[in-house]
């Protein structure tokens, strides 16, 4: 399952459609509160997040995914005016982003190359 995190509702519903189309199982919330919740309910290969919901709450979000038996990657979508923001995330091993805006190919290739193993990599 791919867990989306998007404060703006129109983008949120956008990217779920998309992943659904895809034939992907996906759930999104708006917050950070209702990530928290979902990151405790929802086993996910994948979390995509706005970096308004994580930038203020990355210790948070991290703790709450220890449960997991390996923690997925978190592909962080920001603005060009946030981006100085990534490298506080960078500091908590947070290194996958994408640019908004991005178009949905865009989305499901960062998708693609961020859940998908990497050669010589252990799964």
């Amino acid at each position: 399952m791919i867990l989306v995190a998007e404060p703006e509702e129109a983008v949120r519903e956008s990217i779920q459609i998309i992943l659904r189309e895809e034939g992907c199982n996906c759930h999104a919330v708006g917050d950070c509160t209702s990530l928290l919740r979902a990151i405790r309910i929802h086993e996910s290969c994948l979390i995509i997040a706005d970096i308004h919901i994580v930038y203020d709450n990355v210790g948070e979000i991290l703790a709450a995914l220890t449960h997991y038996a390996t923690i997925p990657p978190l592909l962080i979508m920001v603005s060009y005016e946030r981006m100085g923001d990534m490298l506080y995330l960078m500091k908590f091993g947070i290194t996958e982003y994408l640019i908004k805006p991005f178009t949905f190919e865009e989305l499901l290739e960062h998708i693609q190359k961020t859940i998908i193993p990497k050669p010589n990599t252990p799964i």
